[in-house]
């Protein structure tokens, strides 16, 4: 403690001339101001929004939103003959997902029980990467996350009544099984967390 005391004393008391006096005070209101500014773009530089919402609170809060979405999944229903049903599920927290749309309303819902089930691990690591896959289920599916802005906070699976002859185990990216549901969870992403309101 006495070292600090004897630095600070040594900065204040006058020197020898006024000149190396005034030479020290002032690099150390430099020094001083330098580190208040840095401390200032520091803390302006935090973001003070915290986590993006889930599906269901945008839905609540922006109608508008849940139109555009239902537009596009309609859209996709319509355009492809080979499908199924759509489901839009939220994915609130790690484990449980919660249907939002589907499409037809009379459709089988394919991920019944509201959580992942065991197994599931590979494809809730490629929706956290943000890449799309097929559920390990019995029929022909494609699943793509819906991707916020730096986490997946929705899954989008389409269900093929059988799967395209050219991806028969909808695995392809660039083909007729994979593609339109990334397209779709891509947009859907957009309007929901990455277009600005």
């Amino acid at each position: 403690m006495k070292a600090v005391i004897d630095t600070v004393k040594n900065i204040i008391s006058p020197e020898q001339n006024w000149s190396k006096f005034l030479m020290k005070i002032i690099g150390v209101g430099v020094v001083a101001g330098i580190g208040f500014a840095g401390y200032q773009v520091y803390t302006g530089s935090q973001e003070e929004e915290g986590p993006d919402d889930s599906i269901e609170v945008i839905f609540d809060e922006k109608p508008e939103k849940k139109f555009e979405v239902e537009e596009i999944l309609n859209d996709l229903t319509r355009s492809n003959r080979d499908i199924s049903s759509i489901w839009l599920y939220d994915w609130p927290d790690a484990r449980n997902i919660v249907p939002v749309f589907n499409s037809p309303r009379n459709s089988k819902d394919p991920l019944p029980s509201g959580y992942w089930m065991p197994g599931d691990e590979r494809v809730i690591g490629n929706f956290v990467l943000g890449s799309c896959t097929r559920l390990d289920r019995e029929f022909p599916n494609a699943a793509c996350p819906i991707m916020g802005k730096e986490d997946a906070w929705g899954v989008l699976v389409v269900e093929y009544i059988k799967a395209p002859e050219d991806d028969p185990l909808c695995i392809l990216p660039k083909k007729s099984c994979v593609r339109p549901a990334k397209v779709a969870s891509m947009k859907i992403s957009e309007i929901l967390y990455l277009l600005p309101d």
